[in-house]
């Protein structure tokens, strides 16, 4: 058996079996000595990067198919002989092995641990070894032997996958080729619709990852789905390496792209998605607070604490209209909406410059919070700071009025401070941010006992000031929906107008 080198006479995109030109050189005397099969040594680089990961199985030199040389020593092992006839499509047809190729008759390499240059004891033994004697012959036995060069400067050596310093020896390609062939450790490539599957498959898991995990877990879940290049590799190169050792070529580039790009676009929709959610939800607490609060809260990231609900301790009050019923009878419709929207603005502009949130107008009357959204460091104290200046800056909202034309008016307040209910509630069309509790109804029933000019708090809440104003204590008193009498406090900033009396206190209390 011998090797000879061939011409391709045909162009590098023809589908059939490759015309070549026999360059058979001083070898030919090895066919006049009989008993000789034809192979060709060539093999095949990969244009991209010129490694050798085929070989051409069969040449056409016109009047018969040559093999490549290890197919040539399979034939002859196997005790075939005479030409080649069955060749399909996709492959080449010896006794009952079926080797596929493809519509280009190139075969991949299998490389094999052991068919190695440095394993000595296994793949390569010295020509020098041989002649004086030094090998058992019981190692040929059965075997079937390639001789070439392995030496570096004989210039016989190629790219390998194995080894792409340019040293691997052309002889070991041939011989990797053999064993694939006698192994059957074909390397076929999957179809194009199962690395389309995987594509999808992978790129719908990282993205749904990315949308429903938190952002640092699906990061560690793409990790160890690609690995660290050059360091770890991930749980899709596992399975691939694994398909690999099965004969399953699988594409490696796609899929890696499709993760990435599947993890960018479920950030871009993720960002987008909470972007805009936040941009929602903080124009509708800017309502409430002032707009750089409401920035604050959606940069903090605690909108959505605020919006599932949450149980705080906070600080209220609801400031009413004294005699605005009486007084919206003798005034224009127009003159109404306007003393109302100079009281609005007014105490929206105090609450806010103590860091308050205005929750409601209703009819004359504003309730107002201390520590929610945003907390409070004292809110006991910032709400009475703040109903005080409200009292306090009456007269300006009178002389707005007086410019209108309208009476002056008087203000109410009552409040209270403890645990509340805080959320964003409501459904269909109609929803808003909210407090309930205890707290809040003892508030609301506390403005009706505020007088003009008046502001009036429980004696539960004088213990958590800090700066205790002059105040007149109001006894305990009975209040409706309460079953035990409440004590109570009054501020009176100025001159309070005369008012009823409030109830005895009661005895004991």
């Amino acid at each position: 058996m011998i090797g000879a080198s061939y011409q391709s006479t045909h162009p590098a995109t023809d589908d059939s079996v490759l015309d070549v030109e026999l360059d058979l050189g001083p070898q030919s005397y090895f066919i006049e000595a009989g008993n000789t099969v034809v192979g060709h040594v060539n093999v095949t680089n990969d244009p991209s990067d010129g490694v050798v990961r085929s070989v051409p199985l069969v040449f056409d030199d016109g009047r018969n198919f040559i093999p490549a040389l290890s197919l040539a020593a399979l034939r002859a092992y196997l005790g075939q002989s005479g030409p080649l006839t069955r060749i399909t499509d996709d492959g080449v047809q010896v006794g009952d092995r079926f080797i596929p190729t493809g519509r280009r008759h190139s075969f991949r390499v299998n490389f094999a641990a052991g068919l190695e240059e440095v394993d000595k004891e296994r793949a390569v033994i010295s020509a020098a070894d041989v002649i004086t004697g030094n090998v058992n012959p019981d190692r040929f036995r059965n075997k079937i032997v390639i001789i070439g060069a392995t030496e570096t400067l004989a210039g016989d050596t190629l790219l390998a996958p194995v080894d792409k310093s340019n040293t691997y020896p052309g002889v070991l390609i041939h011989a990797n080729a053999l064993n694939t062939m006698l192994t059957r450790s074909y390397l076929e490539n999957v179809s194009d619709t199962e690395n389309t599957i995987v594509v999808a498959l992978l790129a719908l898991i990282v993205a749904l990852s990315v949308l429903f995990l938190p952002v640092w877990l699906s990061v560690i879940f793409v990790f160890l789905l690609i690995g660290i290049p050059s360091l770890l590799p991930g749980i899709f190169l596992l399975v691939t390496f694994e398909r690999f050792d099965s004969g399953d070529i699988m594409n490696i580039v796609y899929p890696q792209i499709a993760i990435i790009a599947a993890f960018v676009a479920g950030l871009a929709v993720r960002y987008l998605t909470e972007t805009r959610q936040r941009r929602r939800v903080s124009s509708l607490f800017a309502q409430y607070v002032p707009e750089a609060v409401a920035k604050q809260l959606e940069q903090s990231g605690a909108l959505e604490e605020h919006i599932e609900g949450e149980r705080v301790d906070v600080g209220l009050f609801f400031c009413d209209l004294r005699g605005f019923t009486s007084l919206s009878a003798t005034l224009e419709p127009q003159d109404v909406r306007a003393m109302l929207n100079k009281f609005y603005d007014l105490l929206t502009e105090i609450i806010h410059s103590h860091h308050g949130t205005v929750l409601k107008f209703v009819g004359d009357e504003v309730f107002a919070v201390f520590g929610a959204p945003l907390p409070c460091e004292n809110n006991a104290q910032a709400t009475l700071d703040c109903a005080i200046e409200i009292q306090s800056r009456a007269t300006e909202l009178d002389a707005e009025l007086a410019s209108l034309k309208i009476p002056p008016v008087k203000f109410g307040i009552g409040m209270n401070a403890g645990p509340v209910v805080a959320a964003h509630i409501g459904g269909g069309r109609r929803r808003q941010y909210d407090i309930v509790g205890d707290t809040v109804n003892l508030g609301s029933r506390l403005c009706s006992q505020a007088g003009k000019g008046e502001i009036v708090l429980p004696e539960s809440m004088i213990g958590r000031l800090t700066n205790t104003p002059e105040m007149e204590s109001m006894g305990a008193v009975q209040l409706k929906g309460l079953e035990e009498p409440v004590p109570l406090y009054k501020v009176v900033v100025g001159e309070s107008e005369p008012r009823q009396p409030a109830p005895a206190p009661v005895p004991g209390a």
